[in-house]
């Protein structure tokens, strides 16, 4: 597959959906309210989703500014419309947030790494004290592996949204243990549970987290495209 279907694959795995193909939710658990409008770019071409509550005639708007974009050349740079795009989103309601990140798909199966556990149900208890959010959640996680100190998680990576074909990472460490390579240990085990069920890893970040970007390089994953969003 190239970019271009990556990206249409992680706009899948990212929101649920109604009927009429716009965005809903965040497809996390318990995820908030999808962004009402989520650009994908690729240098292959580019993918967008538009949110449910927005009138058809704005819906027409947007994508006629983005009918107009020109090709990607640089993943970095945000669509030229950006502008135009957040005022007419404004119109509607104010734009409480907007951002963006790099994409990166697995080239190769990762190097399996040592000193990684995979957390299951039974096991829990290991990210109850240091990651609760996640073990809150834990029953809707398929995948989650960990670097475990002195009976507890101190690094995980686990399936934060699944969808029908693939799913996408999430990272956690605790900031006293970063810096070790812990990140990159439990993504790359991650990884190969999710390819070794018939899935896709994807991995996704922000342009402000220069750390997660850090992970990427590390591994060796190739940077496919960027999305950016505006809530």
């Amino acid at each position: 597959m190239d970019d271009r279907d990556l990206i249409e694959i992680q706009a899948e795995t990212l929101f649920t959906y109604d009927p009429r193909g716009r965005t809903v939710r965040d497809n996390y658990p318990g995820g908030g309210p999808a962004p009402r409008l989520f650009v994908g770019r690729t240098l292959h071409g580019d993918v967008t989703r538009f949110g449910e509550a927005l009138p058809d005639a704005l819906v027409a708007r947007l994508a006629a500014l983005l009918e107009r974009e020109p090709p990607a050349h640089d993943l970095r740079a945000p669509p030229a419309a950006s502008v135009a795009l957040h005022d007419a989103l404004a119109e509607r309601g104010p734009v409480d947030a907007e951002g963006g990140g790099p994409a990166y798909a697995f080239v190769e199966a990762p190097t399996p790494p040592a000193g990684v556990v995979r957390i299951t149900a039974d096991s829990a208890a290991l990210v109850q004290e240091t990651f609760p959010e996640l073990f809150r959640t834990f029953a809707q996680v398929p995948v989650c592996c960990a670097v475990v100190r002195d009976g507890a998680a101190v690094s995980v990576c686990f399936s934060s949204r699944v969808g029908p074909r693939a799913t996408e990472a999430e990272v956690e460490t605790l900031p006293e243990f970063r810096g070790h390579g812990y990140a990159a240990a439990v993504t790359a085990a991650w990884a190969l549970a999710v390819q070794a069920a018939g899935g896709i890893p994807l991995y996704t970040t922000s342009w402000e987290n220069a750390a997660s970007q850090g992970v990427a390089r590390s591994l060796g994953l190739r940077p496919y495209g960027a999305d950016w969003w505006w809530a």
